[in-house]
């Protein structure tokens, strides 16, 4: 009796942590009207070259709608088109996007693996990549085609 109960107790967990994935997969990219902002905790990697144009500093607020990304500073607030062109990420792929010159961070550890190319870099402007690694969020600040700084980040609010 003790391991059925236990058995049903094991299913009734992996039921709960399938819908929380799939849950948590489905938010973005966010519907008509929504937004998600997401805060920045932490740098992952910093290129330590120069660019043309200033990224902003790290202490970055990103909030998401259905074809746009607002990025604040504290200092500057700019608003980037964008659209979610999901696309499976491979470890060799990520190592790919980076100068060969700097680390790259190691996600060899992560099981599920997204990118979402937001919006590309010009000129005169960064692009960004968003990439859920498992339960993770990173936002990518792109230029010139390379990855110049990765920084973790959390959802503080939710406008449904």
């Amino acid at each position: 009796m003790k391991n059925k109960v236990l058995a049903a107790l094991l299913v009734i967990g992996i039921i709960f942590s399938l819908a929380a994935c799939e849950q948590q997969k489905n938010i973005l990219p966010p519907g008509e009207d929504e937004s998600l902002t997401f805060k920045t905790t932490s740098l992952i990697y910093q290129n330590g070259g120069y660019t043309t144009y200033s990224l902003g500093s790290v202490g970055f607020q990103f909030t998401f709608t259905k074809d746009t990304l607002i990025v604040e500073d504290g200092e500057e607030v700019k608003a980037y088109e964008i659209s979610y062109d999901e696309v499976p990420l491979t470890i060799e792929e990520f190592k790919r996007q980076f100068i060969k010159n700097y680390k790259i961070p190691d996600i060899s550890s992560y099981k599920n693996m997204v990118q979402y190319n937001l919006c590309e870099s010009t000129n005169d402007s960064p692009g960004y990549r968003l990439y859920i690694l498992d339960s993770q969020y990173w936002v990518g600040t792109i230029y010139r085609n390379y990855i110049w700084r990765i920084v973790s980040v959390d959802l503080v609010n939710e406008e449904l």
